[in-house]
């Protein structure tokens, strides 16, 4: 049997003696970005201004299916002639077609304005976040509460995050 080297038996157990060591300088924190959002008063700002677009965008949906249902109201007409039948089934789908349209357009508008608004707000909270990390030596604070099974409470610095953006101007 071959012999290791001492300086390989020494490294190997330097190792083996530093591993607990760097694991215990770790540090992460927790923060829940949908308290910061919903808790926070630039978050609730956030919201108002999403529910704003959201009440206007689904204004104009209930406009243009009121519009369909009007055209298929006129569609159970019996007195029609066959053309006028036909052009109004053709100005029904087309009317359908665009209220679709319209719905899924609007669906994706407000899912993207609700991510800017989550970034904008998440940014603001990005500078506090950084402080609080310095200040109580977590080397990574975790954002998707999906993946935590558990956080202790002292790891967990959302109310201290949405104290400290409610103090900004």
């Amino acid at each position: 049997m071959k012999r290791f080297p001492l300086s390989l038996w020494l490294s190997a157990v330097l190792l083996l003696l530093a591993t607990p060591v760097l694991a215990q300088s770790s540090k992460v924190g927790f923060v829940n970005p949908q308290r910061i959002i919903n808790e926070s008063k630039i978050g609730k700002i956030a919201q108002e201004d999403l529910a704003r677009l959201g009440k206007e965008k689904d204004r104009r949906v209930r406009k243009t299916l009121d519009r369909v249902n009007r055209l298929q109201e006129g569609l159970k007409e019996d007195a029609l002639s066959v053309s006028e039948q036909q052009s109004r089934e053709t100005e029904l789908r087309t009317t359908v077609r665009d209220y679709e349209q319209l719905v899924q357009n609007s669906n994706q508008e407000i899912q993207n304005e609700e991510r800017k608004l989550i970034r904008f707000v998440m940014r603001r909270a990005d500078s506090i976040l950084k402080g609080i990390a310095k200040e109580r030596g977590f080397t990574m604070i975790v954002t998707d509460p999906e993946i935590i099974g558990y956080v202790d409470g002292s790891m967990d610095i959302t109310d201290r995050v949405i104290l400290e953006l409610n103090s900004m101007k």
